[in-house]
């Protein structure tokens, strides 16, 4: 008949079966590399082909749920609901995005996070006509889930040289006609005149001042970019003043002075 354990050497039999096996030493993870060009290249791309399709779905994987997106056009912060929201149901012709000069720059401390920083143009073509927008873009990039994801994207206006094609002839006397000095604000006054051999704007305190582009018989563009300056007249046919449009929207007036 066997011998029945002892109750002492049963106990510590028990623990030493319930005792966790040892496992075998896991590999530290492996520090993710410094953020390259050439490492978020492909999550830009990836992320402006599911814009320009449209495609919600390929879309989301590329945004983080905190993500903020900056709109230029209305100042508004969209989220990454509202974003998927705007890409799904987008209408009319697609857009395509054409992105270069990426830089990269690292956050010290924190190696899962990438400032990009690119140009971009957008181009929509209806029928004959091609519409076309460039932009500097700022983006945030973190690396969440095994891949890059976009934070936080923000972009302005990239001014263009006015075409050749678009400037408009105007001999010295019908430029003349618009030489003056202009109110801007109390204190502030925007002179008009020649300066070699071309129109040139300069706004006290303000040097060297804009060369005044003609775009039309009363209208110019400041320096050939940005923002359009169109002079007004009179029912005799006298200058009074000019208004100015910018990008973001606003229209001032600026009388002429006597």
């Amino acid at each position: 008949m066997p011998r029945r354990p002892r109750p002492a050497r049963w106990l510590a039999l028990m623990l030493l079966c319930a005792a966790p096996q040892p496992r075998r030493a896991q590999r530290p993870a492996r520090p993710l590399a410094p953020p390259t060009a050439a490492a978020l290249r492909p999550a830009l791309d990836s992320l402006y082909g599911a814009l320009a399709r449209g495609d919600s779905a390929a879309l989301r994987r590329w945004l983080a749920d905190d993500l903020t997106w900056l709109d230029p056009g209305s100042g508004r912060e969209v989220g990454k609901a509202q974003l998927l929201a705007a890409a799904g149901g987008a209408r009319g012709p697609a857009a395509t995005y054409d992105v270069d000069s990426v830089r990269v720059r690292t956050v010290a401390g924190a190696p899962g996070l990438a400032l990009l920083g690119y140009r971009r143009v957008d181009r929509r073509r209806v029928g004959g006509y091609e519409s076309t927008a460039r932009w500097r873009a700022a983006d945030l990039f973190a690396w969440r889930g095994g891949r890059w994801q976009l934070v936080r994207h923000a972009r302005s206006w990239l001014p263009a040289p006015v075409a050749a094609a678009a400037v408009v002839p105007l001999d010295s006397a019908a430029l003349a006609a618009f030489v003056g000095r202009y109110a801007v604000a109390p204190g502030l006054v925007d002179d008009v005149h020649w300066e070699g051999g071309h129109l040139v704007a300069t706004i006290t305190g303000f040097p060297p001042g804009a060369r005044l582009v003609p775009v039309g018989a009363t209208v110019f563009s400041p320096d050939g970019t940005g923002a359009l300056l169109a002079f007004e007249r009179d029912a005799a046919g006298r200058v009074t003043g000019y208004v100015q449009g910018f990008p973001d929207g606003r229209v001032l007036r600026r009388p002429r002075l006597p």
